[in-house]
């Protein structure tokens, strides 16, 4: 029992103090929102195959750091591309309680091959100082995210539903994520290529691609109304590598295409998104446990 506590604890500490690098690492240069676009990065290559440890699932705790970084526009829309990075830190305990990236969870339905269960996630929002194109339209405040998320793998298939509603009064506004995809025929490194959509609600969508007319005085932009509805497509290929039992690394190639009313926004100078990302990380956690104890977690 001692030794549940402490490994909980473990867990629990990295949790906390994940934000607190973040903070540093945004300070060091970085803007927040830059920080927690390549958390989300490494949120998804942290799953890629070949990048995660399938045998993380039979641990009693399992830690990873390691960093994160590539090449992004500056903001959603932007024809503007730069480099960024940051920290990449994932943390599980019993394979029941999970932290990635910038993603707090549970697998309160832990099945052969269907988990789900609630989620927390924080969203950076956006700065004006961002890029010139939205100066005048002022910030988006960050946003903590609660939702609930269904994962479904059966090799080499796999699809995820995540759906989740700011509670911080930052944009205010609702996401559902829907992807799916495939591994392809590579032994190494293991690559695996998906398909995915989002769906976004009228109170994010004014936040990230409406203009007031107060906004429009400001920037010379003119008045725009952007309604719930698909807000872009995607499709990504994810690779991973082990370099050495403890050692790994991974890469993330993809290319989203805003659709609709985001597509539509005067602050949207290019409708075609492309984005690189690699990563390294170490791994450490706990013996695997014996088979007959799983059921017991």
């Amino acid at each position: 029992m001692k030794q549940s506590y402490q490994q909980l604890s473990l867990f629990l500490m990295t949790v906390l103090f994940t934000p607190l690098i973040i903070t540093s690492t945004a300070s060091a240069g970085d803007s927040m929102d830059e920080i927690a676009l390549w958390s989300d990065i490494a949120e998804e290559i942290d799953e890629a195959p070949g990048y995660e440890d399938p045998k993380d699932s039979a641990r009693k705790w399992a830690l990873s750091l390691g960093v994160v970084g590539g090449y992004a526009p500056d903001y959603e829309g932007s024809d503007d591309y730069e480099f960024g990075a940051g920290p990449n830190i994932t943390a599980s305990w019993r394979d029941l309680i999970f932290y990635k990236g910038k993603s707090l969870g549970a697998n309160l339905i832990r099945m052969k091959n269907l988990k789900a269960g609630p989620i927390l996630s924080w969203n950076s929002g956006r700065d004006e100082d961002d890029n010139s194109k939205l100066d005048g339209l002022g910030d988006v405040d960050s946003s903590i995210e609660a939702g609930g998320f269904i994962s479904y793998r059966m090799k080499p298939l796999r699809f995820r539903l995540e759906a989740r509603q700011d509670v911080n009064s930052g944009h205010e506004g609702a996401l559902v994520e829907l992807s799916g995809g495939t591994g392809l025929p590579f032994e190494k490194p293991l690559v695996f290529v998906s398909l995915g959509t989002t769906w976004a609600s009228d109170d994010y969508m004014e936040s990230f691609f409406g203009i007031d007319s107060g906004q429009s005085t400001a920037s010379g932009l003119k008045e725009y109304n952007a309604d719930a509805g698909i807000k872009d497509v995607n499709i990504g290929l994810t690779a991973g590598y082990s370099i050495t039992p403890r050692w790994r690394v991974g890469g993330k190639l993809e290319y989203k295409r805003l659709v609709g009313d985001a597509a539509d926004s005067p602050i949207v100078d290019d409708e075609d998104q492309f984005l690189v990302g690699l990563t390294l990380s170490y791994r450490m956690g706990s013996k695997v446990l014996a088979e007959e104890n799983l059921n017991s977690l």
